[in-house]
């Protein structure tokens, strides 16, 4: 009958008995507590900075991006507010750019109103008159024909020839944007903006 007894454990090379690590068990493919290097005392110091780098590349982000948003659309500082009275003050380019209506060189501005409802909204009501000969801007643009419009009849009441309403691609525009364009008894063209949008 052979006998088995267990095998005594080895001496290290050291002349160390290996078991006298503790009770760490050595297995292949697993790291022993004791092999994992403690972490680095600066690792919370650079990790605050990351995150303080973070949050100024953010801050600068953000604030760039409204000055660069209040230097394209016009405020309440470039454009008068219609409560006050009639607005005369109102450049073509203004309104150019408040509508985004492509308005040609020499154009006449009959009348304008502008408004804001407390700096976060811009009210546009202005009447154009194109130079004579000069294309519909309205026909080949950010606008598109509409079938009707709840100020229509102000329009109408003008007497324009080949009167047509258009409200804004609202994918290229957003919502809000309107107008009319007809021919008046001259054969200029003229343009009727209604516009209500965020400042």
């Amino acid at each position: 009958m052979i006998s088995s007894s267990a095998p005594e454990p080895s001496a290290g090379v050291d002349g160390s008995d290996d078991s006298a690590d503790g009770d760490e068990l050595h297995l292949p493919g697993f790291v022993a507590e004791s092999d994992v290097l403690p972490p680095s005392k600066g690792l919370g110091l650079r990790l605050l900075a990351l995150l303080v780098g973070i949050g100024l590349v953010i801050g600068l982000a953000f604030v760039g991006g409204a000055v660069l948003f209040t230097s394209l659309w016009p405020t309440n500082d470039l454009l008068c507010d219609a409560s006050e009275g009639t607005c005369s003050d109102v450049s073509p380019e203004q309104i150019a750019e408040f509508s985004s209506i492509a308005l040609p060189e020499g154009v006449e501005v009959e009348s304008v109103q502008f408004a804001t409802v407390e700096d976060v909204a811009g009210l546009l009501h202005a009447t154009v008159v194109l130079p004579d000969g000069a294309a519909d801007p309205l026909r080949s643009g950010d606008y598109r024909v509409a079938p009707t419009l709840s100020w229509a009849a102000e329009a109408d009441a003008l007497g324009l020839d080949n009167l047509l309403l258009y409200e804004g691609i609202e994918s290229v525009t957003g919502p809000g944007f309107e107008a009319a364009s007809g021919q008046r008894a001259d054969g200029r063209t003229v343009i009727l903006i209604r516009v209500s949008r965020a400042l």
